[in-house]
């Protein structure tokens, strides 16, 4: 009987374990600062606003959550505008079971309760999303109600299109517009989608069941049912057209949830945002300028969020481009990320990406911009992934500073991924079983007393404060947002006209909130009232500009369909910080046409008439790019790195990422003496490296046998040099990897000596048994021939245990091994990512720089026939860090040399600092014979583990049977968990993950961060050189780590990045749209290369195409 229930009780509730994963990220980057006199939102009282209205939902078996109606308790919107055009915002609510309620805006925040006056109640059904629009160009706001409940019929279910009569009356009007879908809506956006000045709509849906497993979802969006696709309706003259088949938006079969239209790629045409939650993954339908569109998410995207709820578009850097923030369900604080979480699934992520869907990870999303459409996911970054069950987000200047910030709706009533849930309902049915005849019956009769087990997610909002620079700061309780709540809906709107922004918020079974803004007025604002064309009277999908201080300093796209199920006040608001006059404000209309306002003054509303505008035809911005991709001009025939499938998960299950996947790199030189530079770049396991030699204006692959023969190895690190002295290059190659053990044959290097024509043959070398990752020629010992550093970057099934690198010494032609003679530190230095040779200190002699994963960087010199340590003179104490390339220039203009490093980034999973360091604690705790893996970070004054329960105890069934339960876990530090065995385990730390220039000021070395945008993903290439011809040194930079355990997003944020030198030693950023210079792969090395037809740089990927970038200097 006990399992009969627990079947029942658990059919959705196993699907949902099926397809997701947790991302629990137990970096707090979300801590509350409090700032002395910040502003803050006061709450105003239902006795005082006069807004009663509670989205109150009957939690009953009917339509229970677990196999019947999952968005039972999924709340409802709020729309905000002005119905009666007395210049006060007025309050639209939706309720799922409640009637819906509009509340007249009288002033003083007060509202009065107008709803059965104006006929508005919403009727039967489940009312979901509101929208406010002008529907018939009478200059009146009307009112379009999404209808899509659980059992209703298609009556109920009929969306309601309530026309304003002009005395705060409507009339239902759907059916006359062709309005009245009978789907099952979620909400709706109207905009202009072809530039003909109406507006058109797109309205979301869901599939009729929440119960359907992976192949169901993915055989359902082939051909969709038309009650529960995505609808799109073309206005035509008044009456709507449903063309979505035609359109191109006919395969969605998605639990759409929010929608937001904007111009995404800057081409002059709104494109469809839409959130999914559950596996079908986000839809970003683009525009194709023919009244059709096409989801391009897969390719302007590296992953998404997973369960992905409400969303907002705007630009939260002000350098012009939509940016979008997508809400999903991660807790904040560190017990509750470790208790409530399904259970690691590695099989069902991979079944969805599998099935054709995006990586999707539990977590919020921030989509930055990079100017060309492409968006980079960076919310650890910028310390906003993590916000508990999270549903609308606005992204609004709360303060005026001139910086957009990020208000988040939270709440759940109940906590369904508690992990421990299984015991309670354990011990619910042994303590109540005896009363019912059935698991049955107990679940149906019993239903209010046994979801009572399930404890209610009842949290704070969130405000995060914009602090520029990508960075946000958590605000909230400091700036009023005290109360604990399930919210959903929200919206804004200067209800007051004062010049701020206030808050309404839609609870479930609670009052609704509504925020006055009562900040002290220091900053300035703005606010602009579109008057659009006819059709589209509020002028959605104009662009507004601001500038001021002689340049463009603030964008904003005009919408009011944001956040969750929402609607926002149709007037577009700036808060200007200190300034006082705006230089012009411009407005695009979405037909091309402009209008420009001079000389403006602060602390006003002014109209924008789209009657006055000029015709200016629409087009992209030209910049002046350094680079163009030109891989076809310069590769006559492809290369592809085709990696081979390797799981190194099965006896780690702990390990934080791949070691099988760390190439392909390249080495670039003149092999047959023509004066024209040619490569080689490596291949994986089972393809031979590749050698293009430069021949009639591109690269051609030259067949070379000496490779072929050595394809079963994994080529990473690679060098040109002469090794023999006889004036031609050779080829040294790295063998690395992780499929073999320690000591195996497959991690002997290889040498290859050139015959002076540029054909290679294989030479000897001394043993060489560890996985190797890098190599550099330099002269050691100063007997003017090259010798080679060669490092060890893993041991196998032993991480992160140091493996062995070599120093080999040439001697008359022969690499010969002297590490144990001239250099026994380098045997186990660590595991050895990068290594460059620099004369650092003048004397005119090479020293020695390596670091890598869980390393310092650590300088040796050559000195009294030995290698010696002199990091410390250089004070290089506490860098530890995941390092991955190093390179040496004179990066400031004194004479001597400058590092730059390349490091893990900041937008991860994890971080570090001297004060709170990252840790790893290694050993085989449980003795099975397999290394066991612990990274562990630091929560106050004690240490706990990054992982949760579940991996680790697949890891080390010991831990399940120690603690049984997930909150015990969660109540226990690392070493509670470990015991005793800690004290004798592996141990490593590491204090910086930030990507900088060591300056090299006089022998000691100072740390400067590289800009934030360099700080997006891990960094594996640098170049230095001047690319755009102006006298300065600039950095191009590429990486990205896309191969991670799958409880771990990967960083994978980078699109590269050009670092434009200045005058005072500075770099400024520039987006691929500027600097033309775009790879957002898993970038594992870049080289420049010199050709008749100018320098070129060379971007190689693992499992991925080479490709080459021109420089137009």
């Amino acid at each position: 009987m006990k399992n009969k229930t627990t079947s029942c009780l658990f059919r959705f509730y196993a699907f949902a374990i099926l397809i997701c994963l947790i991302v629990i990220s137990c970096n707090n980057n979300n801590n509350e600062t409090v700032t002395p006199g910040s502003p803050f939102f006061k709450k105003i009282s239902s006795k005082q606003s006069g807004i009663t209205f509670i989205n109150a939902v009957d939690e009953n078996y009917d339509k229970n959550y677990f196999d019947k109606f999952a968005y039972v308790y999924n709340g409802a919107g709020v729309a905000v505008g002005d119905i009666n055009n007395d210049g006060l915002q007025d309050i639209y609510f939706t309720g799922n079971e409640v009637q819906n309620r509009l509340y007249l805006n009288e002033g003083g925040m007060k509202f009065k309760d107008i709803t059965v006056s104006a006929g508005v109640d919403g009727g039967k059904g489940w009312d979901n999303g509101v929208t406010m629009v002008d529907i018939n160009n009478d200059g009146l706001l009307d009112i379009y109600v999404c209808k899509g409940g659980f059992e209703d019929s298609d009556d109920e279910r009929r969306n309601l299109l309530y026309v304003n009569q002009g005395n705060n009356t409507f009339k239902d009007e759907a059916k006359t517009y062709g309005l009245d879908d009978d789907g099952y809506s979620q909400h709706s956006a109207f905009f202009d989608m072809d530039n003909d000045n109406d507006l058109d709509l797109f309205l979301t849906s869901r599939p009729d069941s929440f119960y359907l497993g992976l192949s169901r979802m993915v055989s359902g969006k082939r051909e969709p049912k038309d009650k529960c696709r995505a609808k799109l309706y073309r206005n035509d003259d008044g009456k709507f057209t449903e063309i979505g088949k035609k359109a191109g938006i006919n395969h969605t079969f998605g639990y759409a949830l929010s929608v937001l239209t904007a111009d995404l790629n800057n081409d002059g045409y709104a494109d469809i945002f839409v959130s999914n939650d559950y596996a079908d993954n986000d839809y970003i339908f683009i525009n194709q300028k023919n009244g059709t569109f096409k989801d391009e998410v897969k390719s302007l995207t590296n992953h998404l969020s997973l369960f992905s709820m409400g969303a907002d578009i705007a630009d939260i850097n002000n350098d012009g481009y939509e940016d979008i923030y997508v809400t999903e369900m991660l807790p904040e604080n560190y017990k509750r990320s470790k208790v409530s979480m399904p259970r690691m699934d590695v099989e069902g992520f991979w079944a969805i990406v599998d099935s054709g869907f995006q990586k999707q990870y539990m977590h919020n999303a921030l989509h930055l911009n990079q100017g060309n459409g492409f968006f980079s996911e960076i919310s650890q970054l910028a310390g906003v992934a993590k916000t508990e069950w999270s549903w609308a987000t606005l992204l609004s200047d709360f303060d005026n500073d001139g910086k957009r910030d990020i208000y988040v709706a939270n709440g759940y009533r109940r906590d369904l991924f508690d992990g421990d849930i299984l015991k309670k309902q354990d011990e619910y049915v042994k303590a109540n079983m005896h009363k019912y005849s059935s698991g049955e019956e107990m679940f149906e009769k019993g239903f209010k007393d046994y979801m009572e087990i399930y404890n209610p997610i009842k949290v704070r909002n969130y405000l995060f404060r914009n602090k520029g620079d990508l960075q946000f700061e958590n605000v909230s309780e400091a700036w009023g947002l005290t109360d604990s709540t399930f919210s959903n809906g929200a919206a804004i709107a200067d209800f007051d006209n004062d010049g701020d922004i206030d808050l309404v918020v839609n609870n479930l079974d609670q009052e609704a909130l509504l925020y006055e803004n009562a900040t002290d007025k220091k900053n300035n604002y703005i606010r602009i009232k579109l008057e659009g064309p006819e059709k589209n009277h509020d002028g959605i999908g104009a662009k507004v500009s601001l500038y001021y201080d002689g340049k463009m300093r603030q964008f904003f796209q005009q919408k009011t369909v944001r956040g969750y199920m929402s609607c926002n006040e149709p007037i577009v608001h700036f808060g200007l910080g200190q300034t006082t006059k705006i230089d012009s404000i411009v407005i695009k209309w979405p037909d091309g046409k402009e209008n420009s306002l001079k000389e403006i003054t602060s602390n006003q509303v002014i109209k924008a008439v789209y009657k006055n505008a000029e015709t200016n035809h629409y087009s992209s911005p030209v910049f002046n790019s350094s680079f163009i991709e030109a891989t076809n001009q310069f590769l006559r025939q492809p290369f592809v790195h085709k990696e081979n499938k390797y799981d190194e998960y099965v006896d780690q299950i702990l390990l934080p990422h791949e070691f099988s996947v760390s190439g392909p790199f390249i080495a670039t030189g003149d092999v047959n003496g023509d004066g024209e530079e040619d490569f080689y770049v490596g291949g994986a396991k089972n393809q031979a490296g590749a050698l293009y030699r430069f021949q009639n204006g591109g690269f051609v692959k030259q067949v070379e046998p000496a490779f072929e023969a050595d394809k079963d190895y994994e080529d990473l690190g690679t060098t040109l040099f002469d090794v023999d002295g006889d004036g031609d290059l050779d080829l040294y190659v790295v063998s690395g990897g992780s499929e073999f053990p320690d000591g195996s044959k497959m991690y002997q290097d290889r040498l290859y000596v050139n015959d002076g024509k540029g054909n290679f043959s294989k030479s000897s070398l001394p043993l060489t048994v560890s996985s190797g990752s890098c190599v550099i020629a330099f002269d050691v010992d100063g007997d003017n021939d090259l010798d080679i550093f060669r490092g060890g970057e893993v041991l196998p099934h032993q991480y992160p245990k140091p493996p062995q690198s070599y120093l080999l010494i040439n001697e008359n032609g022969k690499l010969i091994d002297k590490t144990k003679e001239l250099a026994p530190d380098l045997l186990q230095i660590g595991m050895v990512k990068t290594a460059v040779a620099a004369d650092l200190n003048g004397d005119k002699k090479p020293e020695l720089v390596i670091s890598g994963e869980w390393m310092p960087i650590k300088i040796y010199e050559y000195t009294a026939g030995k290698m010696t340590d002199i990091s410390n003179k250089y004070g290089l104490e506490k860098t530890e860090g995941w390092w991955n390339k190093i390179v040496a220039d004179d990066i400031d203009g004194d004479g001597d040399l400058d590092l730059i490093a390349g490091n893990l980034g900041e937008n991860y999973k994890f971080s570090a600092s001297k004060e709170k360091p990252f840790e790893i604690y290694a050993k085989d705790f449980d003795n099975n014979g397999t290394n066991d893996i612990f990274l562990a970070k630091h929560l106050g004054d004690i240490t706990v583990p990054i992982r949760g329960r579940e991996c680790t105890s697949q890891q080390c069934p010991i831990i399940a049977k120690k603690f049984p339960t997930y909150l015990s876990f969660a109540e226990s530090d690392l070493k509670g968990i470990l015991g005793e065995e800690i004290e004798n385990a592996y141990h490593n730390q590491a204090y910086l993950f930030s990507s900088v220039i060591f300056i090299n000021d006089k022998g000691k070395f100072t740390i400067k961060k590289l800009p934030v945008e360099a700080q997006l993903s891990t960094v594996n290439g640098i170049l230095v050189n001047d690319f755009d011809g102006d006298g300065k040194k600039d950095i191009l930079i590429a990486g990205n780590k896309f191969n991670v355990e799958v409880e771990t997003t990967p960083a994978d944020a980078s699109v590269g990045l050009f670092l434009k030198g200045t005058a005072d030693g500075s770099f400024i950023s520039r987006n691929p749209a500027e600097s033309g210079f775009f790879a957002p792969y898993n970038v594992k090395d870049i080289k420049t290369i010199k050709t008749k037809v100018g320098v070129a740089v060379l971007v190689s990927s693992n499992n991925d195409s080479l490709r080459i970038f021109k420089n137009k200097k």
